[in-house]
């Protein structure tokens, strides 16, 4: 595990009180201690700012070697600790962090599932994620082009240079999740253990100008040329209240929040020998 210093970072802190809500609610909601030791993969500093507003405190945020300076500076006085991690390949010990937390990041990686087996591995409890939701309003959103498969802005926001595929210049997949999704890569990846998973899809319009300039791509770019993109913005964060209001309409918006929490009990037919996990070959006969 490679440790290192943040160069000094002039990328803004954009608010999202919107996740904030979210996050907080799920936090409530499984009863996660705040007190938990917490490891950020992909971090940047909005990151471990938001979970500070969460309450956490004990935080280590990582990042790809490359792509470090989206920590921000070092605060020493945070008690934070900056650490160069691959979200593919963590270099930690199993069980390493009591919880851990992802933001948009398991787009951006040539194997999600492998992202999410890597930080089920290295938690002992918890893991948190957030990513595009998988629902059929969105699908249909990208057949009517108003949302690009590829998340081009990222790399246009990044001179051409990163902000893609393992933070390259190659505009990466938009890989979008649900519930189902999750519950099999889980399945699969932690087959021995009991696990539930907490699902929060949710309507989520935190765009800027700057923003909607970048996605000229989509069709937004042709309504925002005729109502603007600050009457735009505007009936956005009115269609989000209204969406989010309405069960069946949230469950279909653009963002997936998820809660995986781990169990220490094994499935019924697995048992312990020592530190070894075993068939239990009592298992139907009792």
């Amino acid at each position: 595990m490679s440790t290192m210093t943040c160069a000094t970072s002039a990328v803004p802190i954009r608010p999202r009180p919107q996740f904030l809500r979210v996050l907080t609610s799920a936090v409530e909601a499984s009863r996660i201690s705040r007190d938990q030791r917490v490891l950020i993969v992909g971090g940047s500093a909005g990151d471990e700012q938001l979970l500070r507003q969460a309450g956490f405190q004990h935080l280590v945020n990582s990042n790809l070697p490359t792509d470090m300076d989206r920590l921000g500076d070092h605060d020493p006085s945070a008690a934070t600790q900056h650490i160069a991690l691959d979200a593919e390949n963590i270099d930690l010990p199993d069980d390493s962090f009591d919880l851990v937390f992802a933001s948009e990041v398991l787009h951006h990686c040539i194997s999600p599932h492998r992202a999410v087996c890597e930080m089920l591995r290295v938690s002992r409890r918890y893991v948190l994620f957030m990513e595009p939701n998988d629902s059929l309003f969105m699908r249909t959103l990208v057949r009517m082009n108003f949302s690009f498969p590829y998340e081009l802005p990222a790399v246009i926001d990044h001179d051409y240079q990163s902000g893609g595929l393992r933070d390259s210049n190659i505009p990466n997949f938009v890989y979008r999740w649900n519930r189902h999704e999750v519950f099999k890569t889980v399945s699969a990846c932690i087959a021995e253990r009991n696990f539930s998973v907490h699902a929060c899809p949710y309507w989520d319009f935190s765009v800027t100008k700057e923003d909607l300039d970048l996605r000229k791509a989509t069709r937004i770019g042709s309504i925002t040329s005729v109502l603007g993109a600050g009457n735009f913005i505007v009936l956005l964060r009115f269609a989000q209240l209204i969406l989010n209001g309405i069960p069946p309409l949230r469950s279909q918006g653009n963002k997936f929040f998820c809660c995986i929490e781990k169990s220490p009990d094994l499935k019924p037919w697995m048992a312990r020998e020592g530190e070894k996990i075993v068939f239990n070959r009592q298992y139907g006969k009792e």
